[in-house]
């Protein structure tokens, strides 16, 4: 009987009209169509109906919605109904018994837990789900909904739409600039508090300032007062026969004054601060702002608020702000690297663990690998939680560590969504071609990851680092102060003196053998080691720094000691005295080693 009908029905069907067994509705045999265009609305959908004589389609009865399901499988993965909702104030569960058409369907299949009006848009409209026959209510202009395609298929049946429907169209569009209200609302509210956040770095540092003017005002002036009574300016100096003897002589009393030592660190210190201010707190701000930023549509979006169909999104900065704050690290700052391993290692593991439950939800083999490199990354930053005792990283060690994780991290992230931008291109089928998914979004997070990647070895870190650091102007004296005050760590001037003046010790320029300068594996000569060879010294005694490297005694051998020697006999003729040498050890916690390991220092005679 049913074959008998197909014919007579399908004969009625214009063209590219697919007709529905008579057994499949109570309202009998059908035309159904779905036009190649797709809408981001119902209103839309009326109007692509309208176009081929039709009007949008509800759906009557188990038997056809399974028909609807497998005929038109290949449209895409979701159809908007003509069935929607006019009554609002009975709630989301109640009054969806009108359809564009005009007849009432007998017949729901709602998805568990649908109707329900998501993240509190009013959804009058329902579309379809292809894979399971299921239907979800969404909002009537559709994009407010949050769906991943915001442009679906319309499923559309012969006819016109009903004067009822034209009715119910001044309702349904107030419904629309309600949603359209709610979502400016919420994105302007997201983003107030965002900036407010973003702006922390700064406000925190006003209020500090704030505060350190408050308490140190007074003192300050005090002090400024007292100051030249502590340090009297000199009224007699001894009669010299030439200005630099006089300038000599100043420099050797201001030299061996430990009072104008002291200030002139805290000039230093003073002067790295302003630096440090001007270009590592400036990225701290950009880079914090650029997270801020970048999480929060996303943010939104995992609280059930989402806003980016209002705002877009922004998540391709979060690299970018990352790789900023990192870059405000110098390894000095103890407490701060410890602070951002530890904030890493928390923020990598929460959003893994998200990321599990989405995986499991979406199948998505994506979401999968993602969670997979945070879990590494959390993974890799755990030696560097251990405050204290023997498994204690050093910061500088940290810092290497942190920047080699999450330069990994951007290197893995760039090419999972550079995979992904790939495999759709590759692999979607030549008639889907012309809806494949917009990957825009996937380009530009796999070109910022990379980029980052890229940008993160230590080179490059050093290259930004020295250009930024010059911010103050090259070879001045705040980027000598700035260099003195890195290497003194930021600690209290009084202890670092005090500290200071214990290590500090010389060598004399005659104890100085050749066989020292040749390279770092020459024993020693018999006798005391370089070590015992020094002496304690004050500061201001000390008469010159001296710079070496192994690679001077392969270009010339001998030639750096036969200098020393000659620059040391002019100064004993001229003064009377041995010339004293300061050399810095490297390993361990010695000043001074037997084997001359030294850093290069500028020379400088004093």
């Amino acid at each position: 009987m049913l074959m008998a009908l197909l014919p007579t029905v399908a004969s009625v069907c214009p063209a590219g009209w697919t007709s529905s067994p008579a057994s499949s509705s109570a309202w009998g045999p059908r035309c159904l169509f779905v036009p190649r265009e797709r809408s981001a609305s119902l209103f839309r959908c009326v109007d692509l109906c309208k176009e081929r004589g039709g009007t949008p389609a509800c759906i009557d009865s188990a038997a056809e919605n399974a028909f609807v399901t497998e005929a038109f499988a290949s449209t895409g993965d979701t159809l908007w109904l003509g069935l929607y909702q006019n009554e609002t104030a009975l709630g989301p569960a109640r009054g969806w018994d009108h359809c564009v058409a005009g007849d009432a369907p007998s017949f729901t299949s709602w998805e568990k837990g649908q109707p329900d009006d998501k993240a509190g848009f009013r959804e009058d409209c329902a579309r379809v789900d292809l894979n399971t026959g299921h239907w979800l209510d969404l909002a009537c202009d559709g994009e407010v909904s949050g769906i991943e395609e915001l442009e679906l298929s319309c499923l559309c049946t012969r006819g016109n739409a009903s004067a009822a429907f034209a009715d119910d169209l001044e309702a349904l569009e107030a419904t629309r600039h309600y949603n359209r209200r709610l979502l400016s609302a919420r994105t302007a509210r997201a983003f107030i508090i965002a900036i407010a956040i973003a702006m922390l770095p700064t406000l925190l540092l006003l209020a500090r300032a704030g505060l350190h003017r408050l308490r140190h005002a007074e003192p300050s002036v005090e002090v400024q007062r007292a100051a030249p009574m502590q340090e009297p300016l000199p009224h007699a100096l001894p009669s010299q026969s030439t200005t630099a003897g006089v300038l000599a002589l100043e420099r050797a009393s201001s030299a061996t004054s430990f009072a104008g030592v002291k200030r002139r660190l805290c000039a230093a210190r003073k002067s790295a601060a302003g630096r440090r201010l001007r270009v590592s707190f400036a990225m701290v701000q950009a880079g914090w702002a650029f997270f801020v930023i970048a999480v929060t549509p996303t943010v939104m979006l995992q609280t059930g608020k989402p806003i980016d169909v209002d705002v877009g999104t922004f998540f391709a900065l979060y690299p970018l702000g990352a790789y900023l704050l990192l870059l405000a690290l110098f390894p000095t700052d103890a407490i701060a690297i410890r602070i951002v391993c530890a904030a890493v290692v928390v923020l990598a593991s929460g959003f893994a663990m998200l990321g599990i439950s989405m995986a499991l939800r979406n199948h998505n083999p994506i979401t999968a690998v993602n969670v997979v490199l945070l879990f590494s990354l959390a993974g890799a930053l755990v030696p560097t939680l251990w405050p204290r005792g023997s498994r204690a990283m050093q910061p500088r060690p940290a810092l290497r560590r942190l920047w080699t994780a999450m330069r990994l991290f951007f290197l893995g992230s760039g090419l999972v969504w550079g995979g992904v931008v790939i495999a759709v291109h590759a692999f979607k089928v030549s008639s889907d071609k012309d809806r494949l998914t917009d990957t825009s979004f996937e380009v530009a997070m796999s070109t910022v990851y990379l980029v980052c990647a890229a940008l993160a070895t230590p080179r490059n870190r050093g290259r930004l680092h020295r250009r930024l650091g010059r911010l103050g102007g090259r070879g001045t004296e705040a980027e000598e102060a700035a260099a003195v005050a890195a290497l003194v760590g930021g600690s209290n001037p009084d202890a670092a003196l005090e500290r200071a003046s214990k290590l500090l010790r010389c060598l004399p320029a005659n104890r100085l053998h050749a066989v020292d300068l040749a390279n770092n594996t020459t024993a020693p000569p018999a006798g005391p080691t370089l070590h015992e060879r020094t002496e304690p010294a004050a500061m201001g005694e000390v008469t010159a720094f001296l710079s070496h490297s192994w690679s001077d005694e392969k270009e010339a051998p001998g030639a750096k000691h036969a200098a020393v020697s000659r620059w040391a006999a002019r100064h004993r003729e001229k003064t009377g005295n041995e010339p004293t040498l300061w050399l810095v050890g490297l390993a361990r916690s010695q000043p001074f080693l037997s084997t001359p390991h030294w850093l290069p220092i500028h020379a400088a005679v004093g």
